[in-house]
């Protein structure tokens, strides 16, 4: 049984041998078979991109200005400078940090 098709990667015209035939050669098997995944796989990344920035806080520079203890980030924000900066002017004790567990917390007066 042959049945005129139409490949679903390059589009063109082919004898199928059965209905459920949906390209014309391995070679436009496997190309969509790649395409099908790198689409797949730049959602995913997408996804995950905008889920992150809105389970992110953003706090304003009033709301931080109000607050006695500030963390690392809080900190890193109101100072205008990188996290790492801050956690090396730590290390370096050039700021005076209290901890709770693993949190680094600030007085707003240092």
């Amino acid at each position: 049984m042959l049945i005129p098709a139409k490949c679903e990667h390059c589009k063109k015209e082919f004898t199928a041998k059965t209905t459920k035939t949906r390209f014309c050669t391995l070679d436009c098997a496997r190309d969509a078979y790649k395409d099908k995944q790198r689409k797949e796989k730049i959602a995913k990344a997408i996804e995950k991109v905008n889920t992150k920035s809105e389970t992110r806080l953003v706090i304003t520079h009033s709301e931080l200005k109000e607050k006695e203890l500030l963390t690392i980030n809080e900190t890193s924000q109101l100072l205008n400078i990188t996290p790492v900066t801050l956690r090396r002017w730590i290390k370096a004790e050039r700021i005076i940090t209290s901890r709770l567990g693993k949190k680094h917390l600030i007085k707003r007066s240092t």
